[in-house]
């Protein structure tokens, strides 16, 4: 491995390009400079094969068997008033001899070019696939032929149509972007219809423009696509600002990806996933750098440059199953005026020992048309790239090949069959099969599985779920909802909640609303019936955030109290300061609020789950909720849970309250006695309290370790196994004395002073979204993969979740998780708050390799309180 790092002179001549146009001097602005590269791996070669003003703002490219270079030169693209460029997008061809010439300029918003057969050029827009060609030979094109139009109100331009690839078949490929969730209707040549919103997809169609047909859904913006020697197609998604990181996706016929725009901006809900969570998705392959626009096969591996991130990447992939994982390598990184977004294999290349591609280049981040552009030239030298391994693909591994027939649903596999390969661990086996039983559901009657297990009654669910997505849908509503609704499993519920808001049965509104209300819900059905209950008024955007619904459940006295504490959770923690006033005789209604009243009415229940919900709340609002916490601890007669999660509650003000804490070390019950404990560590001990401490001890051996852990915790520590020694720990927890605490490790799962989880995670609704929901982490994990993932949060981090460093100019350092990249730079902090600079402010971005989880966690606990955190996190 090397780096090299380049300038270049005032004329330079590249790639048979003699360059002038633009000279190296201090006089230039910033967004002219040539960016400085880092060449980062051996047999990489970068160089610059033209630039402003011969090419500006490019996104599409392609290179024939002569070697001319087409590509995209965008002037549509959000021009500003005083922008000097052409009224419409240029289709350049740029020569091996150096001429360039317009071949076309009647198009706006142009996304992507594809060279075809017969002299065709595809071009893709906005909102129409088109293809172009010379008929008389004079180099401009004077024949042109609309393929594919799309009928929307959305003028975004580029969330609509994009990426361009030929398949295998000889069909043309292409996405669509989320279209900010308006309805969209697309139509061939040969009439064919695909209606949507809301979610983004992969299309094929025949070069003429017929048989068009959807591929997959469920992305945000996917602009990049590609297809491998084999027929496998991957693509590059660009991520929803809330929902990092953008991903390269796997593509598989009647795969669905897990998003809907169409629900909101929110990091979280239920019927949205990124990663493969829900039943019938599939996961991202890997992570790739902000906003990704091109992808290209090479050898066993994919290339992506990172418009946002100023890299492109290569990618290998290993089998893994059916489908393949990564560990992307770094090809080359540059400054901020570096902006790679297109690629394309160079065809004329004609050295045996190399491979090129030619690479747009935006060069700034504004989004808005500019006039600077480059095409860079990237050539590897396959004798001296180290790092590459074996051109020729790996065999189909069988897994892959049964997957393949599982989609298609033939004979070969029954029903019973597809619904046992639904809950195969390998996540594109299973997918295969909910896609292949989709297509048999129409075969079956309610009859037929009313008296089935609970996994067949779950995946026909599902199936039906997606063939109703499915265009050519011919599922009966009626045949199946109706007895599904009166299914109290909860897994079914949820499903059957996402099949209804997913295709807006709005008809169902009635049973929807009925079911939120019954007793006994699970908290994920309560929060699925919450989120089909906005889609169905017409409201989805609004994720779970429907307050006033949620406060007329909080408020509603017939309610259980279970549900009233399922919708204060989902509330905003902010509480008003005051009730509204009413004068004598006012008759307007006014607006609900959450406020002390109505949490002290709360308390008044008397039920543990409502009055922990109540605590929490009056514990992120200490400065209203200060009273009415310590009145509880200090209620001798009040249930100790409550007590203890007061305490935990109130322990930010440890200091202005430490009298009463050191008064309750000593109360005859563990949890209210070993919370106040908790609640006195880290801080210094005068004499005094070090006499109380030990008669504390003395007095409560049970309490010791929490005791030392006041008094000296270096002490407690220091004999501990490695964290590396994850066997060693197991045992060790596995030996302490007792029954674990799951209650005990809940308040250390939400304490603000101690493990903090709660700070970054989400546990059944309760939490941040800095890092992944931990509701369910012992489903599918290995043994002290939890355990493991405490001691050592940095050995195996999920890429998702890789922390980014912000250095400004004034020396500020900020870090979270990278959310978008372009004129300004935003990142989730670690309190789960989205933080934006403009990118001047910003000195220097970092990836980092340690976890945003910090190191050490456990070294503030004692084993006792591991073991309990551990056994809460993993109770079924």
């Amino acid at each position: 491995m090397f780096s090299q790092f380049f300038t270049y002179s005032k004329f330079t001549l590249v790639g048979g390009f003699f360059l002038s146009s633009f000279a190296w001097s201090n006089t230039l602005t910033a967004e002219e400079r040539l960016p400085e590269i880092e060449v980062l791996q051996s047999g990489v070669k970068l160089t610059v094969a033209a630039e402003h003003p011969e090419v500006a703002t490019p996104t599409g490219i392609d290179v024939d068997e002569a070697g001319n270079i087409w590509v995209v030169a965008s002037h549509t693209h959000f021009p500003p008033v005083e922008y000097k460029g052409p009224k419409f997008d240029e289709i350049l061809v740029l020569s091996p001899e150096g001429t360039r010439s317009v071949f076309y300029n009647q198009t706006h918003h142009t996304m992507d070019l594809e060279l075809g057969k017969d002299n065709w050029v595809y071009l893709i827009e906005r909102s129409r696939l088109l293809r172009i060609r010379d008929t008389d030979q004079d180099g401009v094109a004077d024949e042109s032929e609309d393929l594919v139009t799309l009928e929307t109100k959305a003028v975004y331009p580029h969330n609509g149509m994009a990426g361009l690839a030929w398949d295998l078949n000889g069909e043309l490929m292409f996405c669509l972007g989320e279209n900010f969730s308006e309805a969209w209707s697309m139509t061939g040549t040969d009439g064919t219809r695909i209606k949507g919103s809301s979610e983004g997809g992969v299309f094929r169609l025949q070069p003429d423009g017929s048989g068009l047909k959807r591929v997959a859904r469920g992305m945000w913006n996917p602009f990049g696509l590609c297809v491998r020697e084999n027929g496998e197609i991957f693509a590059v998604d660009n991520d929803p600002g809330e929902l990092p990181p953008c991903r390269l996706l796997q593509i598989e016929e009647g795969g669905d990806y897990g998003y809907q725009r169409q629900y909101g901006a929110e990091s979280h809900h239920p019927f949205v996933c990124w990663n493969g969570e829900l039943r019938g998705t599939l996961p991202m392959v890997h992570p790739v750098g902000e906003a990704p626009c091109g992808i290209a096969a090479f050898g066993r591996g994919l290339l992506a440059p990172s418009w946002g991130e100023h890299h492109i990447a290569f990618y290998p992939l290993q089998a893994q199953g059916a489908g393949y994982k990564t560990s992307p390598i770094q090809l080359v990184k540059g400054s901020r005026y570096f902006r790679p977004a297109c690629i394309a294999v160079n065809k004329a290349e004609s050295r045996s020992n190399w491979r090129s591609w030619y690479v747009t280049d935006w060069v700034d981040g504004r989004y808005n048309v500019h006039g600077y552009g480059r095409i860079w030239k990237l050539e590897i030298n396959l004798e001296e790239a180290d790092w590459l391994g074996s051109l020729k693909l790996e065999p189909e591994t069988e897994a892959a090949k049964q997957a393949e027939r599982l989609r298609t649903a033939n004979e070969e596999f029954s029903v019973a069959t597809l619904v046992k390969t639904t809950t195969d661990p390998d996540p594109y086996l299973a997918q295969a099969a909910y896609v292949g039983l989709s297509k048999r559901v129409t075969e079956l009657k309610w009859n037929d599985v009313e008296s089935a297990d609970h996994q067949t009654q779950l995946a026909v669910l599902v199936a039906l779920r997606m063939a109703s997505l499915r265009d050519d849908s011919t599922v009966n509503r009626a045949e199946w909802v109706p007895h599904y609704l009166e299914q109290t499993d909860p897994e079914v519920q949820f499903e059957l909640l996402r099949w209804i808001a997913d295709v807006e049965l709005k008809e169902d509104l009635p049973a929807v609303e009925k079911l939120y209300r019954q007793s006994g819900l699970r908290f994920e059905v309560f929060e699925a019936a919450i989120a089909t209950i906005n889609t169905l008024q017409g409201q989805p955007e609004i994720g779970l955030r429907n307050e006033e619904l949620l406060l007329e459940r909080v408020n509603d006295n017939a309610a259980s109290p279970e549900l009233r504490a399922f919708a204060l959770r989902l509330l905003p923690a902010t509480l008003e300061q005051t009730t509204p006033a009413v004068q004598e005789g006012e008759t307007a209604k006014q607006p609900q609020k959450l406020n002390l009243s109505v949490l002290q009415n709360l308390l008044e229940v008397d039920d543990d789950e409502l009055s922990l919900e109540v605590i929490s709340a009056l514990g992120s609002n200490l400065q209203q909720g200060e009273e009415i916490l310590l009145a509880l601890i200090q209620d001798d007669k009040a249930k100790p849970g409550l007590r203890a999660a007061a305490i935990v509650a109130i322990s930010p003000l440890v200091t202005k309250h430490r009298q009463l804490f050191f008064t309750l070390m000593m109360n005859a019950d563990q949890s209210v006695r070993e919370e106040a404990l908790r609640g006195l560590r880290g801080a210094p001990v005068e004499d005094t309290e070090r006499v109380a401490l030990k008669k504390a001890a003395a007095s409560f051996p049970e309490s010791a370790d929490l005791v030392a852990m006041v008094l000296n915790p270096l002490q407690v520590l220091k004999d501990r196994p490695a964290d590396s020694q994850i066997e060693v720990w197991s045992e060790r927890l596995d030996n302490v004395p007792g029954d674990p605490d799951i209650a005990a490790g809940r308040r250390l799962f939400h304490h603000p002073q101690l493990a903090t989880c709660g700070s970054c995670h989400r546990h059944k609704g309760k939490g941040n979204t800095v890092g992944p929901d931990l509701s369910t982490v012992h489903d599918g994990q290995k043994k002290g993969w939890l355990l493991e993932s405490i001691l050592q949060p940095s050995r195996d981090m999920s890429p998702e979740y890789r922390p980014t460093l912000l250095l400004l100019e004034d020396g500020r350092t900020f870090t979270g998780i990278r959310l978008q990249a372009y004129t300004k730079e935003a990142i989730r902090d670690r309190n789960g708050e989205k933080r934006v600079f403009d990118r001047d402010e910003v000195e220097m971005i970092k990836d980092l390799d340690v976890s945003f989880m910090p190191q050490g966690i456990a070294q503030n606990l004692t084993d006792r309180e591991l073991r309990d955190l551990i056994a809460f996190l993993n109770q079924l």
